[in-house]
């Protein structure tokens, strides 16, 4: 399965330090293993002394690397765990590894879910099952949330994480659709945003359904509420120098890690003007003060590289 890992070379040069110093690194969201793959791939050929714990809530995706692994006759370097990365302390724990030389976190759903139209987090092909889940464990579907969450829920959610204006209509017409026949598919879904969104709303650069679909996955899976944590663990286990760099693909995940960024850098909570006495001090420091984005000719080889954002904070 094709599959092209975004900002690779801002990566590569971001963990470039770890030629020298080895380790144990972190990728979070292992995918298909690409980027972890090319920064073992960037070691000295004699100092292969990288071990890599590769972690994704998706056993396909999981499947997928350990081919790709094999394939590069690296399967020495990687701890594969199938796991969430909010769960990083204990994943640690359970393999012995009290801190970690580097870490990375490519945030929401990969090109490789969106292309498994049966998952149901693209809304290409109407026929396909309302599912959106990651990780094929969890027992929340975007098919249960429509044809089982309240209204106000379903309100809250569209706003919170789609930031859709219409989110109130959009609720109303899905409790009216479910009363008659249940949501099954993404076309149900669709036919439901159709009419109620505007004609005039409908032919912009975005899909109308873009907004919804993406609260929807988002609420599936959790993704936001657990990142702030998730950020601060990583953080509690990343040795001196070592770095955490978080890549984000819409506006809410990339909020939340600068936010968090920001917090783990400047902690005091003292007035500015009085001097410090709340003894909070800086565990990181950012090395991103503007997010790196996607070149021009990386955007032009794959479009969904346009939306990604780059932040690194390095452990003090």
């Amino acid at each position: 399965m094709k599959h092209i890992p975004v900002l690779l070379n801002e990566i590569i040069a971001t963990f470039g330090y770890l030629k020298k110093r080895g380790g144990f690194f972190v990728d979070g969201t292992l995918g298909a293993g690409g980027h972890s793959l090319a920064i073992v791939k960037n070691l000295p050929p004699a100092n292969y002394n990288l071990q890599l714990v590769g972690i994704d809530q998706d056993q396909v995706a999981l499947n997928i690397a350990k081919e790709n692994i094999k394939k590069a006759g690296l399967e020495n370097n990687f701890i594969l765990v199938h796991n969430n990365f909010k769960n990083i302390k204990s994943i640690l724990d359970e393999i012995n590894i009290l801190k970690i030389d580097g870490a990375l976190l490519d945030l929401g759903v990969s090109s490789m879910q969106f292309d498994q139209k049966e998952r149901g987090f693209s809304f290409q092909d109407p026929n396909q099952p309302l599912d959106m889940r990651m990780d094929l464990d969890n027992n929340i579907t975007a098919t249960k949330i429509v044809n089982e969450y309240p209204e106000s829920e379903i309100v809250r959610i569209l706003r919170q994480y789609g930031e859709e204006p219409l989110a109130t209509k959009i609720a109303c017409n899905i409790i009216e659709r479910r009363k008659k026949k249940p949501f099954t598919t993404v076309g149900d879904l669709l036919e439901i945003l159709a009419i109620s969104i505007p004609k005039k709303f409908q032919f912009g650069k975005t899909h109308f359904a873009t907004k919804t679909f993406q609260a929807l996955r988002v609420e599936v899976n959790g993704e936001l509420a657990i990142l702030e944590q998730a950020i601060r663990d990583f953080t509690d286990l990343l040795s001196p120098n070592a770095k955490l760099a978080v890549i984000s693909f819409h506006s809410l995940e990339d909020r939340i890690v600068k936010q968090t960024f920001n917090k783990l850098a400047r902690p005091c909570t003292c007035p500015p003007a009085l001097p410090c006495i709340c003894g909070k001090t800086p565990t990181v420091k950012v090395l991103t003060s503007k997010p790196i984005i996607s070149s021009d000719s990386e955007i032009r080889d794959n479009p969904r590289s346009r939306s990604a954002k780059l932040r690194v904070i390095e452990k003090i």
